[in-house]
């Protein structure tokens, strides 16, 4: 090594420039690649929430929600709208309704508080059996078995099939209509 390098100050200013040259070079490419690093946690980046009523866990994969998420509150929904005692509807409506969205909320708690009253004046039990769960696009089709009683008389025992449309906002499902398929082929608005 050259000691008469260092003796001159222009010299050691110049071998200071290019170490500092370099340290910056090294800096800038750790920033590039932290960065790089970062963004690829953020987008991969899984949410796993266990919330105590579902019986499995709540992914969201870059801001969507599994198929199991869906799945396992939709049959949470369906229960809470069909399976029913006098003394239980009202409580569960209510809990029913905090899944909608706001725009939809106002006629939802219209029919399903009127539903309520129906059921208390005529002691109506429900109870409904999911058999089938398919999702398409943002609708979920569930078909099952449903039976009603009135004290020890059964008003009805057949399947049916129910329609719920949905949309995940900010990460939040929010139900959007509760509907029983016609026998026909059509829809109608349920309860």
């Amino acid at each position: 090594m050259k000691h008469t390098t260092f003796l001159q100050q222009s010299s050691n200013l110049f071998a200071q420039n290019r170490l500092l040259r370099f340290v910056v070079v090294v800096l800038s490419a750790c920033l590039v690649f932290t960065s790089i690093m970062t963004y690829r946690a953020v987008r991969y980046q899984k949410v796993i929430l266990i919330p105590p009523q579902m019986t499995g866990t709540v992914e969201f994969v870059q801001g969507k929600p599994t198929e199991a998420y869906i799945q396992d509150i939709s049959r949470r929904i369906v229960s809470l709208a069909t399976t029913y005692s006098p003394g239980t509807a009202r409580k569960q409506f209510n809990e029913l309704l905090v899944y909608y969205a706001p725009e939809s909320y106002p006629e939802a708690s219209i029919l399903w508080y009127s539903l309520a009253g129906r059921i208390e004046e005529s002691q109506v039990n429900s109870v409904f059996y999911p058999q089938t769960l398919t999702m398409k696009d943002n609708r979920i089709e569930v078909f099952g078995d449903l039976k009603q009683y009135t004290g020890n008389t059964r008003l009805e025992n057949t399947t049916r099939t129910y329609f719920l449309d949905y949309q995940v906002r900010d990460g939040r499902f929010s139900l959007l209509a509760f509907r029983e398929k016609e026998k026909l082929g059509s829809e109608r608005s349920e309860q």
